[in-house]
């Protein structure tokens, strides 16, 4: 029985228009109705993230910044990984040597360095002419932005696991769109788990749902793993069903099948259109 529901937002949860369709949200109620928690989680920072779970008027717990922060339920934050500020310095280094565009979260500040300085930001943002600047203390991200660079901080950086995490996003043709840099143990998968360990809940009593790279572990890793059908081959490869796109609700058809349907046989509906193992 799943008793724990967590989900990606971004071309999972979300549609395009980074709204959630209504055929999801009735979904999400209907399953806590039964006792079923939820945990958004995300590459958002702290204020989007908790953005979304207000929209939803429901209970969530929250896994940010791609695993870095996590609370629970009750609002307490479990862990906060940052990057050490030795190892960070040598990244925004490279970065202003090579001209890479990076984004630096501090403190929950997005701060647009270098060639990153010109993109467009929110106004709680700051843009700031080196990636050094952004620098006042440990971050707990970095964001790299803008082809080939992209590929040339990966390679520098990327190959030391015991010393950071590259969370790299691509394009629906394939093109690396972003990396996302965070402390060793910052991934979604190891957050959820520890989540989960602390209230008691077992891998199998899990769905995740996921559309990209990041979220491969923990498709992989929970009883239930969705893909949505827009999602990157990484996702689509360790999931145990596609579901439809996040543009047609693909996360209700998740619920429904593997949660409502499973608590109350005489509900189960049909499979949706676009449905599959993988």
């Amino acid at each position: 029985m799943i008793r724990l529901i967590a989900t990606d937002l971004d071309g999972t949860l979300l549609d395009s228009g980074g709204l959630v369709p209504l055929a999801n949200r009735r979904a999400l109620q209907r399953a806590y109705a039964q006792g079923v928690r939820l945990a958004l989680v995300t590459a958002r920072k702290a204020s989007s993230t908790g953005a979304v779970a207000r929209s939803l008027d429901l209970p969530c717990a929250r896994i940010a910044h791609n695993g870095a922060r996590l609370w629970d339920w009750s609002g307490t934050e479990l862990h906060h990984y940052r990057l050490p500020m030795a190892l960070a310095q040598s990244i925004a280094h490279f970065a202003d040597t090579y001209g890479v565009g990076l984004i630096i979260t501090v403190d929950e500040v997005n701060y647009y360095g270098g060639a990153a300085r010109e993109r467009k930001h929110a106004a709680e943002d700051v843009a700031v002419a080196t990636n050094l600047a952004a620098l006042s203390a440990p971050p707990t991200r970095i964001i790299a932005v803008g082809n080939p660079e992209i590929a040339l901080l990966c390679e520098e950086f990327g190959s030391a696991p015991d010393s950071v995490v590259v969370h790299r996003y691509y394009s629906r043709i394939g093109a690396l769109e972003s990396a996302v840099l965070t402390h060793p143990r910052a991934t979604k998968v190891s957050a959820l788990a520890e989540l989960c360990a602390q209230h008691g809940i077992r891998p199998d009593e899990v769905m995740a749902l996921g559309d990209a790279e990041a979220d491969a572990g923990m498709l992989a890793w929970a009883g239930v793993g969705i893909a949505m059908a827009n999602g990157m081959q990484e996702a689509r490869a360790a999931a145990d069903w596609i579901a439809p796109s996040h543009d047609a609700a693909g996360v209700a058809a998740a619920i429904e099948r593997f949660v409502l349907s499973a608590a109350d046989p005489q509900s189960r509906a049909s499979e949706p259109a676009g449905g599959g193992g993988n």
